[in-house]
């Protein structure tokens, strides 16, 4: 059995049995792989339960054959342990959010260092945060389509004022179906697209706007990813965020 060192983040983790876990992570070295940890909860186990929680930045020692749909991983520590992300209720509210998104979104088992890569700083980020965090989560989505395939293309003008969401392009003339953003959302996506983690707190978006902003990321994450289905968290984080 070959066994690869690799990075990874905590995605989702399933009961097993009374002692095992079947933990998905997302790796930059195989993609989202599926791995199955034994004794987790045993009082000699080597695997403590906090390092299997979303979102946790980890390092790992597994095993990863091509015939074996689980994987195992044979050492697991924390790469980077939050410090604000537990204690915050309004970044753990994003951080639930962010979680679903991704576990809903990215399915796929081939290597993406660069996907990885603006997970891992997205999230670091939002840890050592220190100015209002309301405006991430709608960056993050918007900045995480451009890894999935469907990244908006264009730009909000004068002569294309209004983003169809079903095409993924901003438009000069009214699409013939309801799925697009008006000229006002339209702008604001505009400069989420050319933002920067830095400077996204000091856009000016009130709580109704980034509201309907939200739900139109995801209607149109529904529009483009087969499946994706409804974000159960939405609502908490429509509650914690005002």
């Amino acid at each position: 059995m070959k066994l690869e060192k690799t990075n990874g983040i905590i995605l989702h983790t399933t009961k097993f049995s009374e002692t095992s876990l079947i933990v998905k992570i997302i790796t930059p070295d195989f993609g989202v792989q599926s791995y199955i940890v034994n004794g987790v909860r045993g009082k000699k186990s080597k695997f403590k339960a906090p390092v299997f929680q979303p979102l946790t930045l980890v390092d790992m020692v597994v095993s990863n054959t091509d015939k074996a749909k689980l994987q195992r991983i044979s050492e697991i520590n924390i790469h980077y342990p939050y410090n604000d992300i537990p204690y915050n209720i309004i970044k753990s509210s994003i951080a639930l959010f962010l979680n679903e998104v991704l576990y809903k979104a990215i399915k796929e088992q081939h290597s993406d260092e660069n996907l990885f890569e603006f997970l891992k700083n997205s999230l670091q980020l939002l840890d050592l945060n220190h100015h209002n965090c309301s405006n991430f989560h709608v960056f993050f989505m918007v900045q995480l389509s451009r890894y999935l395939g469907f990244f908006p293309e264009g730009q909000c003008t004068a002569s294309t004022p209004l983003f169809d969401l079903l095409e993924g392009r901003f438009v000069g003339f009214l699409p013939n179906h309801p799925n697009y953003l008006n000229p006002v959302q339209s702008k604001l996506l505009n400069q989420l697209i050319n933002g920067e983690y830095g400077t996204i707190h000091q856009l000016e978006i009130d709580k109704y706007q980034r509201r309907q902003l939200l739900q139109s990321l995801i209607k149109f994450y529904q529009l483009h990813i087969t499946s994706f289905g409804e974000i159960k968290s939405l609502e908490v984080l429509e509650q914690v965020i005002a």
